[in-house]
């Protein structure tokens, strides 16, 4: 091997390893932050505690007969579950229920069930914050008799420190 072809593969070693560490530094820095995910929830909500499933797909509410027959009886409710999957916490300043396919929002102050807002969300967790379902009925009905709008169901967001909204993928059929 020739001095030039070991001084050329040398030189291709050291850029292939120079990338692969711009890219370890660039995948840190993007990992190093909080990063939350928000997924719509639906139970029954009984004495300190819920009963609770996540929405499935086919925006169907949870079967709450089989819930009932087992002696919860309790306040429906919809909820917002805020994980965090970052390295930071994240600040959850307030929570809201919303119109799919429209424009009217709710924002529970005194109705809200869970704790208190805002709420600093460390690394590696995850809290719920639950509302009436009936007062999810009522927007999502008024949006549709008063605005004329094409309301599907309804969804939740999160509002965070940073200015960012999260919101539930999920949307619960009303």
């Amino acid at each position: 091997m020739t001095t030039e072809a070991a001084a050329l593969l040398i030189s291709a070693v050291s850029l292939l390893l120079a990338g692969l560490s711009l890219g370890w530094q660039i995948a840190q820095w993007l990992l190093s932050a909080g990063r939350p995910k928000a997924v719509l929830m639906h139970g029954v909500w009984q004495g300190a505690g819920a009963y609770v499933g996540p929405v499935t797909a086919d925006r169907s509410p949870l079967d709450l007969n089989t819930l009932r027959r087992q002696g919860i009886d309790g306040l429906e409710v919809v909820g917002i579950r805020v994980t965090n999957h970052g390295r930071a916490p994240v600040s959850v300043e307030w929570v809201a229920v919303h119109c799919r396919g429209g424009t009217m929002v709710f924002v529970p102050e005194a109705d809200r069930l869970g704790p208190g807002l805002p709420y600093r969300l460390e690394a590696g967790t995850n809290t719920s914050w639950y509302v009436d379902v009936d007062r999810a009925t009522r927007l999502a009905s008024s949006s549709r008799e008063v605005l004329r709008e094409p309301v599907t169901g309804v969804y939740m967001t999160a509002q965070l420190g940073t200015g960012k909204t999260i919101e539930t993928s999920g949307t619960l059929r009303t």
